[in-house]
């Protein structure tokens, strides 16, 4: 079975790998043949009033909301038909057109965003191709590195109307990795002390930009120096670590605190980048791919030529980017001559405005020996949503050697698609599939948890490994790796097909039961990615499949039935998740439910040329426009026939049920009993109920229905499977857990029974049926039959009695029954932990604890607050002078005066032929505050950047999340402890209690507890004449604490792992390149600069 839905998945990613080298090819070509508008092109177009036209998805559908122009588009915005489509997360989509992204931080009339704009508008050709002969297709794109992105279909940019646009195609996952080949990487910040106020500002959004531009196949360390190198995580010393979200955590949070002092030491700084470098290359760990030093300083008083090259000749494996600080610096040849000498770039960078589009000047440099190469196009796959992506290269013949990277172009597959392919109902009950990348992270799992109780990204949801995530059964502390565990994943890193048998610990119900069941994986790699598709069933029935269908056209034929006659009614659903048959274009012909959709298949089931197209949909691009029709569908044969089966066997669910004698009133055992809802859920997704008791209407309410629509995926319903193991003749009773309020009589009790079918000696699962009671009625027959005494004897001990409590249990130790009707739903050790605790030790109750390696912790920040100082009327002159001062400082800043008096001239010519661009802030936007950016190809938001800010926002400054591990106890039944041979047998206990009070009498406290036959319960009865002092323990996650050394480890755990397959970073020919930043420097104004100095030895003064 792995093997045919490994084969699948194949065939559908490679499918979205031909989509995007057409996408490439198309790109290239367009490229060269596009005859390039200058500078003076695009100003005498301006003059003649006309535009480069395109959609530019944040100026599309907006219109003034009031005035006299209420109704009216707003200015330079476009109007564009749209239809949402539930393929597409049922947003606005135009299938006809692309729209087209521009960051806030990119100037959308620069000659080279306009000219990529105009050429690019072709690809909506290959676009509307490739959809047209892949419905599966989703969000396509083309990426420039000019900083626009293409996006088809054409849809709205999706942020507030106040949220500022932080999205910039070039910082994504699909744009890095395909861009360049993985890295090692060791940034150098200068913390000397002239690297202060506004320079340090500036420094920290370099490095914290320099993170942004990482991902888990490359490798960082972040060092400060002055007198000595530090590195900003001592835990990081002497290493790289791999670039995933929890190491740049540690490494954003050590950035946070910098001081600054001393002379910066350059020697001592390049000496140990290049140490560790060295070492990791030798040693054959890192990313055995590029290497890069990267030095932010406001300056070096030499370029300490003999040093590097004592370390770097004779091929420069390391490159060296260097990043000046500060508009002011007169010298920068010696910054320059590191980085060309080097084969890296120079940049400089004057304000918190410009720092994004420096820092990504490194980029195209990695990409040189790919872009040379040319025929090599690798194609990347990235994690936690799933983007392929490939590169596209410049292909024009130039008179000086360039090596220009054009951009990426790339398609989202949603996770959705992916697991099309592995349907559930093949898996069955309790089974499951998952995908492990060459990392060991998850791609996909059931357990995968990436947002936490607020509905937040966790800090570390894209790389959460396999072996945090599959709870082996051993006795172990936390971490501790189990050997088949870690086989398998190692494996499957590899890409091997395999299988594996062991137990698990798997926790439902928000982590308040546990099961532990031994499961049976299978794993296979998938062909040309770095994914394995990984395959877990419970060991034992999880074996075998039930194989019962109707064949439509023979029943229709042969007997004249009308299949759709099995589905009348209105009290039967299907699970809304699975696809049973659908339209490849979903805006062509909807439905409003997927019962009638499935209605609407039914029917035309049985017509005679009907055909099952049972395959997920291939591209054809023989006759593209002929596939785009109303009639072309996908249909699973085998789930659709399997569903028809079972609504004929359980149509008598549509009938009227009657289980009593009595013939007047047939629902009169229901009514003694409570039992509102009697139910069938099978293994093809169908649910079939009936309403015994009718409910008033109450708001809020929510119906049987509407709750448990997802049949083999619910909790009763695989607990009765699992239950069936130990009992097969018992039921699986359950109440809601308790939030400490109580219940009321409106909550449930829900009894579920797995039925098996046996076959040759084999068995497997084909349905559950179930009752719901109504949890008053079910506690008031419990008191009534347990008030009284077998053969008219009176009693005067019964669980209605002062002398007895009486509690019904589950099998993980929650209250069904009580005296108390607020205890229902409650764990029992929050009642009686002593009795609880002795229950355990005689083993009728089995401690297991269970590790939440996924868990967020929130750390609580108090808010400080200062005492004021004593007012005085000097205190107030002093403050308005320093404010007059800093405000003529500041706005001499800003309306850059220094180039009245000192100006700096330049000259225009062809962007291709300058070698360093600086481009001031006249036209181009300001500062752009850091949070959260909005994904366009169909991904969930992430915070970038300033973590401490955007955190600190996203929980209202009063708690700080970080990733950590929790655990619990929970506990299960062991009914083997409860029988003597077949016979059934109680366990009881004693407990001496002792009384504070002197004087008192000591006495005994007696249990005994007893099986409830043909269920999942304990009837649990404790002597209460003895009054013993209560402790009560409830079932909560709480935080492994780890010591420090631990604790500094964790982040930076040695996993197995496999590098990419491909490496390209070098390339002979490089050497000819001699782009590398080099521009004029700014002269600063003597004037200027006396001035600022008496300045600040005013201000000093005041």
């Amino acid at each position: 079975m792995v093997k045919e839905m490994a084969e699948e998945m194949e065939n559908m990613m490679g499918d979205k790998i031909e989509a995007i080298k057409r996408i490439m090819d198309a790109a290239e070509h367009l490229s060269v043949s596009h005859s390039r508008l200058t500078r003076q092109d695009l100003y005498e177009m301006k003059q003649r009033n006309e535009n480069i036209d395109y959609y530019n998805a944040k100026r599309l559908n907006q219109y003034h909301k009031a005035g006299p122009l209420a109704g009216e588009l707003l200015e330079n915005h476009k109007a564009l038909i749209m239809s949402n489509s539930l393929h597409f997360g049922n947003v606005g989509i135009n299938t006809s057109v692309s729209a087209v992204h521009v960051p806030t931080n990119v100037y959308d009339g620069a000659p080279d965003v306009l000219n990529g704009i105009q050429w690019s508008e072709q690809l909506d050709r290959i676009f509307m191709t490739n959809y047209e002969s892949d419905p599966s297709l989703t969000w396509q794109y083309f990426g420039s590195s000019s900083g626009f992105m293409r996006q088809y279909p054409a849809t709205k940019w999706g942020q507030g109307e106040w949220e500022p646009d932080l999205f910039d195609c070039r910082l994504r996952p699909w744009y890095l990795q395909a861009a360049a080949s993985p890295k090692d990487m060791i940034i150098l910040v200068d913390t000397s002390g002239s690297m202060t106020g506004v320079r340090k500002e500036i420094a920290k959004h370099v490095v914290l930009t320099l993170l942004d531009t990482l991902s888990e196949n490359d490798f960082i360390n972040i060092y400060k120096f002055s007198e000595v190198p530090v590195p900003v995580v001592p835990c990081f010393k002497d290493k790289v670590v791999q670039a995933n979200l929890e190491n740049l955590r540690e490494l954003r949070n050590g950035m946070i605190e910098t001081e600054t002092s001393d002379i910066a030491n350059f020697t001592s700084a390049f000496t140990t980048a290049f140490e560790i470098l060295q070492k990791y290359n030798r040693t054959m760990q890192g990313c055995q791919c590029n290497q890069a030093i990267m030095l932010v300083t406001d300056g070096a008083p030499e370029n300490y030529k003999e040093h590097l090259e004592k370390y770097n000749l004779p091929h420069r494996p390391v490159r060296i980017f260097t990043y000046v600080i500060g508009r002011e610096i007169i010298d920068t040849s010696a910054t320059i001559n590191m980085a060309c000498e080097n084969k890296g770039y120079f940049a400089r960078v004057t304000s918190l405005a410009e720092v994004r589009e420096q820092v990504l000047k490194y980029i195209p440099v990695l990409s040189r020996p790919m872009v040379m190469y040319q025929k090599d196009h690798p194609v990347i796959w990235t994690s936690a949503y799933i983007a392929v992506a490939t590169p596209v290269y410049d292909r024009k013949n130039e008179s000086v050697r360039t090596a220009n990277l054009l951009g990426v172009a790339g398609t989202d597959i949603p996770v959705t698609e992916l697991k099309k392919r592995t349907p559930a109902y093949k898996l069955g009950v309790n089974g499951y599939s998952f995908i492990v990348n060459n990392n060991g992270y998850v791609l996909y799992h059931p357990d995968h948890r990436p947002l936490d109780a607020d509905g937040l990204l966790k800090p570390n949801y894209n790389t959460v490994d396999l072996s945090e995530i599959e709870l082996v059964d051993s006795d172990g502390g936390p971490r501790e790796n189990d050997t088949n565990l870690m086989t398998m994943r190692r494996d499957m890193i590899e890409r091997r097909e395999g299988e594996m048998t062991f137990k698990v610990r798997i926790h439902h119900d928000g982590m308040k039961r546990v099961s532990v069941r031994r499961q049976r994986y299978y794993y296979r790699g998938l062909k040309g990615t770095p994914y394995s598709l990984g395959l877990a069933l419970p060991d034992g029935y999880g074996d075998f499949r039930i194989a019962a269908e109707t064949e439509v056209k023979r029943l229709s034929a042969d007997h004249n039935i009308n299949v759709s006659s099995f589905f009348s009614g209105k009290n039967w659903k299907i699970h809304p998740d699975w696809i049973y048959c659908r339209y490849n274009y979903d805006h062509l012909k909807s439905f409003d439910t997927p019962e009638a959709q499935v209605l609407h298949f039914v029917g035309r089931t049985q017509r005679e040329r009907w055909r099952w197209n049972s395959k997920h949909p291939r591209p054809s691009h023989d006759t593209v426009r002929s596939h785009k029709q109303e009639d072309n569908y996908y249909c699973d044969k085998h789930l659709m026939q399997s569903l028809i089966f079972d609504a004929q066997a359980t149509e008598v669910f549509d009938k009227n049920i009657s289980l009593s004698l009595d013939r007047q009133d047939p629902h009169a055992m229901f009514k003694l009993f409570g039992i509102s809802v009697a139910f069938v859920a099978t293994r093809s997704g169908l649910l079939r109920w009936q309403d015994i008791m009718k409910r008033a209407p109450r708001k809020p309410f929510q119906h049987f229905s509407e709750a448990n629509l997802n049949a083999i995926d619910q909790t009763w319903y695989k607990r009765a499977v699992d239950q069936y193991s130990v009992e097969p003749e018992s039921f699986v009773y359950s109440v809601p857990f308790s939030t400490g309020t109580g219940v009321t009589n409106e909550s449930v009790v829900t009894a579920s029974h797995a039925i098996f079918v046996e076959k040759g000696g084999y068995k497997a699962p084909a349905a559950v049926v179930g009752l719901q009671y109504k949890n008053s009625a079910f506690r008031e027959t419990f008191f009534n039959i347990t008030s009284g005494c077998t053969g008219g004897v009176q009693c005067r001990r019964t669980c209605s009695s002062g002398d007895l409590s009486c509690y019904v249990v589950d099998n993980h130790g929650y209250i069904v029954i009580s005296k108390e009707e607020r205890d229902t739903g409650r764990f029992f050790g929050e009642i009686d932990w002593l009795v609880m605790d002795s229950l355990i030790h005689y083993g009728v109750f089995k401690r297991v604890r269970i590790y939440d390696y996924q868990a967020v912790c929130k750390d609580m920040h108090g808010h400080r607050s200062a005492a004021n100082f004593l007012l005085t009327p000097l205190r107030y002159m002093k403050w308005f002078v320093q404010w007059m001062v800093g405000r003529a400082s500041w706005i001499m800043l800003q309306t850059q005066i220094a180039h009245l008096i000192n100006p700096d001239w330049a000259w225009g010519m062809e962007q291709e032929q300058s070698d360093y661009h600086y481009e001031d802030n006249d036209g181009s936007p300001g500062p752009v505050p850091t949070g959260g950016e909005f994904m366009a190809d169909g991904d969930i938001s992430i915070i970038v950047h300033d973590e401490a800010v955007s955190m600190e926002n996203a929980y209202a400054n009063k708690s700080r999340p970080r990733p950590c591990d929790q655990q619990a106890d929970l506990y299960v039944l062991q009914p083997e402890k409860l029988f003597k041979g077949d016979k059934p047998d109680s366990v009881k206990g004693k407990q001496n209690c002792n009384s504070n009070n002197l004087g008192a009498r000591q006495c005994e406290r007696h249990y005994s507890t007893h099986k409830i036959p043909h269920s999942n319960l304990l009837l649990l009865v404790i002597d209460t004449t003895c009054r013993c002092e209560i402790q009560k323990q409830k079932i909560e996650m709480e935080e492994v604490k780890m010591n420090e050394s631990l604790r500094c480890e964790r982040p930076q755990e040695s996993l197995y792992r496999q590098r990419p397959s491909v490496c390209l970073s070098y390339h002979p020919e490089e050497e000819e390149i001699k782009q590398c930043g080099k521009g004029s420097n700014l002269l600063p104004s003597p004037i200027l600069l006396t001035a600022a100095t008496l300045i600040y030895s005013v201000l000093k003064w005041i």
